[in-house]
């Protein structure tokens, strides 16, 4: 079989697919997908509950944890560092939200003399308190091996109030 015939094999159901999907005229308001709420700014309060379950990154005594929060690398706020593998921070962080950012950063450290141990990071999309004004308390897993294990758990509350920035 020659190298066209595959290829023009492969992608004929995706071009046929193509051709048959006609757009809608009308637009329902609730279908417009919560993305659309990206382009909002104003101020993020992030509440850091808890984490639980940590995975213990040193090999003598109990990691020391800290948390960092981010909208965009050059702006990171840290959390005070706490021992165990269920740590209570009890902390609000606050963060300015300009038009088109809709995710938050969250890594999990641990603390160490000579250099950092990563125990996990996670991305959580802003859509939903954007649209809302809220969300949580939720527990935001850090995925390992692909997410089919994970290293522990944040709990977060999130608060948006839209507004100029």
């Amino acid at each position: 079989m020659r190298f066209s015939t595959i290829i023009a094999a492969l992608f004929a159901p995706a071009l046929v697919m193509a051709a048959v999907i006609e757009p809608k005229a009308e637009v329902n308001v609730e279908s417009v997908p919560i993305h659309a709420m990206a382009g909002k700014s104003g101020q993020l309060y992030v509440k850091l509950n808890h984490a639980t379950n940590l995975r213990n990154k040193d090999f003598v005594g109990r990691s020391d944890v800290f948390v960092e929060m981010w909208l965009e690398k050059s702006y990171r706020q840290r959390s005070k560092e706490v021992k165990g593998p269920n740590p209570v921070f009890d902390e609000t962080f606050l963060f300015t939200v300009r038009s088109g950012q809709n995710k938050l950063y969250i890594r999990v450290v641990d603390k160490d003399t000579f250099s950092n141990d990563k125990i996990g990071e996670a991305t959580v999309s802003l859509d939903a308190v954007m649209a809302n004004g809220s969300a949580g308390p939720m527990d935001v897993k850090l995925p390992r091996w692909f997410g089919l294990r994970d290293n522990g758990s944040v709990n977060i509350q999130l608060r948006f109030v839209e507004g100029k920035s």
